[in-house]
C-alpha cells in the first residue's frame, strides 16, 4: 500500500514531468515500504541510489525544459534543485553513524521535499508552458 498518493493537485500539466514526479514518488513509496517492513538497509540503499540518480535526471530534464522556453523562474528552480543536492550529500555523509536513523531521515525529507517542491514550485510553470504550447 502505498503511503503517498498521486494527486490531480500534484499535476503541473506538463505530461513529461509529471510522468517523471510519479517515478519519484513511486520511489518514495518503496523506500517507506522497506522500513516498515524491516527490510534490509542494503535495500534502503539500492532505493536511495536509484532515487538520487532519478532525480538528478529529473532535474537535468526539468532545467532543459525550462531553459528551452526561457522561464523566468528558472533560477529560483536550479537553487532549489541545488539544495535538495546539498542536503542528499550530506545525509550521504552521516549515513555511517546510524544507518537505521539516517535512512528514516532520508525518508522523511524525500517524502517533505518533493511533496513541497512539487505543489509549491513546479506547479508554477505549468501554466507558463501551457501559454506556450506545451501539455
Amino acid at each position: 500500500m502505498d503511503i503517498i498518493k498521486w494527486r490531480e493537485t500534484y499535476e503541473t500539466g506538463v505530461q513529461s514531468m509529471d510522468t517523471q514526479h510519479k517515478r519519484l514518488i513511486h520511489l518514495i513509496n518503496q523506500m517507506y515500504t522497506i522500513l516498515r517492513d524491516k527490510q534490509s538497509l542494503e535495500a534502503v540503499g539500492n532505493v536511495h541510489a536509484e532515487m538520487t540518480e532519478y532525480a538528478e535526471r529529473h532535474f537535468h530534464d526539468e532545467e532543459e525544459l525550462l531553459r528551452s522556453y526561457e522561464y523566468p523562474g528558472i533560477s529560483e528552480q536550479q537553487a532549489s534543485h541545488l539544495g535538495y543536492r546539498q542536503k542528499i550529500e550530506a545525509f550521504s555523509d552521516k549515513r555511517n553513524a546510524d544507518e537505521l536513523a539516517t535512512a528514516q531521515d532520508i525518508y522523511a525529507f524525500l517524502r517533505r521535499w518533493w511533496i513541497e517542491h512539487i505543489t509549491n514550485e513546479d506547479k508554477r510553470y505549468g501554466p507558463f508552458l501551457k501559454d506556450k504550447g506545451l501539455t
